[in-house]
């Protein structure tokens, strides 16, 4: 596999190529593990809806129930997504 950064290029073999995606896979799991829960979730959510949109849904909730349930479920996966990753060993 050739990688480039710039005009700086380079062969990696299947090895070092394997290698680089264990230490990604480490990296990840070290990472679930030290990130607070709340945090995690707040950064998940934070992929879609910004503060200001989750403030406007909320207040707006009995007025728009379908975009309030919508939030709701998403808010429930990033949760279920982060107690998932944090599970793993």
């Amino acid at each position: 596999m050739l990688n480039r950064i710039g005009d700086y290029v380079w062969e990696s073999t299947p090895e070092e190529i394997a290698e680089m995606q264990a230490e990604q896979e480490r990296a990840e799991k070290e990472y679930w593990q030290s990130v607070p829960y709340e945090d995690a979730v707040n950064a998940k959510i934070r992929e879609r809806y910004t503060e200001s949109q989750e403030f406007a849904i909320l207040r707006q909730k009995d007025e728009k129930p379908e975009e309030y349930a919508t939030y709701y479920a998403y808010c429930e996966e990033c949760k279920a997504f982060v107690n998932e990753k944090k599970e793993e060993k």
